[in-house]
């Protein structure tokens, strides 16, 4: 029987097993006889895997083995691999290794043939942050811009994720310290542990009535979608509708020049929570979409996403966020911090790459399932634009459900272009890649690689590479935007470079590390973990 031994990092768990070939799917048992024959290195374990049908030279075929994982923690690893024959001797089971022969542990270099290597940014949000207001007067204000504020003349809808034990307060509001002044548009924690949407024409308080607690302590998401031809708001929580506030035509008239998040206008009342994953959009979201994207970690791109702001980042009391290429950021009053989020958003996007050659760009992306994808398409936009459609590709739907798709794109030239995948399910939803910057070392002179190890308890390594003679800045800062250390700052030659940052007494959470030349700069993420 053919079989296959992994060494895994131990933050990582193997939900499943399959051989995959040409004519055949079929899972694989786990193996724990032949695994004990493996010596793991320090921080991993060991993994056998074999298959149900004996092996012989009539079956001997391409064979893939596919492995699905769930990591815990962010960083890069490798996955090492020994391919090999069981057999059954006198009632026993005897494995023989063949690929590398005779290997008898993986402490010892199995060659980078036989490693493969895995970069986890994402796993199940861990490691990235959400904005706490602590109720001392802490709160954010929308930039005055007319799309992001609530103007019932048109549709739109926020969501986002939020957890409290406490009570009465204002989530999102427009609304005055008063109970004569027209407002279009305020979310609120009520007395009794509720979420509330509310509404006033100057006249009259309007207002939902749901009982759904949710100040337990606990993650909930939140949606308030309105719909401005029916005048009505539909209020969703944990992705059901809750509860629906209609409004008279007159309402149309009131709105508002100012947002809050976590205060009303008068700062009378203060939130009291974790925020994560705030989204605006130009558009009334159906209950179909609010549930299946609300577990969704969004790209930012997203048809009719004005702004995604994730909190993973900011100074000077700025947040930004992902708008389209828009620059647009909350500002923060009073210092609310960035803690780590333990939200349950999950990362559901797509394996595509793109890469520079010569002048051409490379992109491929694969998949093992097809079954629900209607299509996809490449899309491309420029450093200050949007996303058009590059090229829609129709999917293979053959039997070997493993299908790898290539495309290449001539590159302009001195000039950075981004691309990412979109995938269109058959229920119409969709989902998108990480978007792959195109060019940006041929820019900037340089490139950043990834620290390594991420995330890090001691110290970790920082990569880059110089193409030319250039002053070099490299800078540490922490969740808020303040300077932690500068490890390089001195002019230096073309070649590759590191840089170690000693974690020393810094305190455990996310970190940034901005390299800066004469040509632009570049940021990215570590986590220090404790």
């Amino acid at each position: 029987m053919v079989g296959l031994v992994v060494q895994l990092p131990d933050s990582f768990e193997v939900n499943s097993a399959f051989y995959v070939s040409d004519r055949a799917r079929r899972p694989l048992r786990s193996n724990a006889q032949i695994a004990s024959h493996y010596e793991a290195e320090a921080g991993h374990y060991v993994m056998a895997f074999v298959d149900s049908i004996r092996y012989s030279r009539d079956t001997d075929a391409d064979v893939r083995v596919l492995l699905r994982m769930t990591p815990a923690t962010t960083g890069q690893y490798q996955l090492k691999f020994i391919a090999g024959i069981s057999t059954e001797v006198n009632g026993k089971l005897v494995w023989r290794s063949t690929d590398p022969a005779e290997a008898s542990n993986f402490v010892d270099s199995l060659g980078s043939v036989r490693a493969h290597p895995v970069h986890v940014i994402y796993p199940e949000r861990n490691g990235t942050a959400a904005l706490e207001l602590s109720g001392a007067r802490q709160f954010c204000s929308f930039p005055a811009v007319a799309s992001l504020l609530p103007q019932l003349r048109r549709d739109f809808t926020y969501e986002f994720w939020f957890r409290t034990s406490a009570f009465d307060f204002p989530l999102l509001s427009t609304r005055p310290d008063d109970f004569t002044t027209a407002f279009p548009f305020a979310m609120d924690v009520d007395a009794g542990g509720a979420v509330q949407l509310m509404a006033a024409d100057g006249d009259r308080l309007y207002s939902t009535h749901t009982r759904t607690f949710v100040a337990d302590g606990t993650w909930h998401h939140i949606a308030a979608s309105w719909c401005s031809d029916s005048l009505q708001a539909m209020l969703f929580i944990d992705g059901i509708a809750a509860d629906t506030l209609h409004l008279p035509p007159r309402m149309r008239l009131v709105s508002a020049d100012q947002l809050l998040l976590g205060s009303n206008l008068a700062h009378s009342v203060f939130a009291r929570g974790q925020f994560e994953e705030l989204r605006v959009w130009e558009s009334c979201r159906s209950e179909e979409e609010i549930a299946y994207y609300k577990d969704l970690a969004l790209s930012g791109y997203e048809t009719s996403l004005l702004a995604l702001f994730s909190f993973d980042g900011g100074a000077d009391g700025r947040i930004p966020a992902q708008a389209q290429g828009d620059s647009l950021a909350l500002t923060a009053y009073n210092l609310p911090r960035l803690v780590v989020s333990t939200t349950p958003l999950r990362i559901e996007l797509l394996a595509f790459n793109a890469e520079l050659v010569d002048d051409t760009v490379r992109m491929n992306w694969e998949t093992f399932d097809e079954s629900k994808v209607e299509y996809y398409e490449v899309e491309k936009r420029s450093a200050s634009g949007k996303y058009t459609v590059f090229e829609r590709v129709e999917p293979l739907r053959l039997l070997e459900r493993h299908q790898v798709y290539l495309l290449t794109d001539a590159w302009g030239g001195r000039r950075v272009a981004y691309y990412r995948l979109r995938k269109v399910n058959t229920d119409g939803t969709a989902l998108f890649s990480e978007e792959v910057p195109i060019g940006l070392e041929a820019i900037l002179n340089f490139s950043l690689g990834d620290n390594d190890p991420n995330p890090f308890s001691e110290s970790t390594e920082i990569p880059y590479t110089l193409s030319k003679r250039t002053r070099v800045q490299l800078t540490i800062y922490d969740m808020m935007g303040n300077e932690v250390v500068t490890l390089v700052s001195e002019s230096q030659d073309p070649g590759d470079y590191s840089a170690v940052f000693e974690a020393g007494d810094y305190p455990a959470g996310m970190y940034f590390y901005k390299m800066r030349t004469g040509a632009g700069s570049q940021t990215k993420k570590m986590y220090l973990a404790r």
